[in-house]
């Protein structure tokens, strides 16, 4: 740990200031080759950081595809196997099927929990019974009907 702390405080002066996009990255890079050791002046880091070539961005995971077919094909089989299927339920199925991490379903306890804190739960005990009655009440209305 002692070293990545010394990393971190040779660091400092190249990641601190404001400055423009370009600058903070060529400093960044300086120092990071400063400071690793990986040469042994500003002047030769600069050049190699100007001579390295640009690293490719990240590809975003929005134009992933998601094969229909293979989807309906293992979704089919598990809907017919339920009596009844509400909004939770196909998500995690969904999700499931598809192999895909999907948002974090909203279950009936994180929906609670969430109501608990737009009401502004002060920690009464009878205030908790008619408040956790509302938003189980609440829950039901908005995703066990539809």
């Amino acid at each position: 740990m002692a070293n990545r702390e010394a990393y971190n405080t040779c660091m400092k002066p190249y990641i601190t200031g404001s400055k423009p996009k370009e600058q903070r990255k060529l400093d960044f890079c300086i120092g990071a080759k400063m400071c690793s050791g990986r040469s042994k002046s500003t002047e030769e880091a600069k050049q190699i950081c100007l001579s390295a070539p640009p690293k490719e961005p990240r590809r975003s995971k929005k134009g992933c595809t998601i094969d229909l077919a293979r989807v309906a094909e293992c979704l089919a089989p598990r809907i017919q196997n339920l009596a009844s299927i509400d909004t939770i339920v196909l998500a995690k199925l969904l999700q499931e099927c598809s192999g895909q991490k999907a948002e974090q379903t909203l279950t009936r306890e994180r929906f609670i929990k969430k109501c608990f804190k737009e009401n502004g739960f002060t920690g009464d005990i009878k205030e908790a019974e008619k408040l956790r009655s509302m938003c189980t009440t609440q829950f039901k209305e908005q995703y066990e009907k539809g």
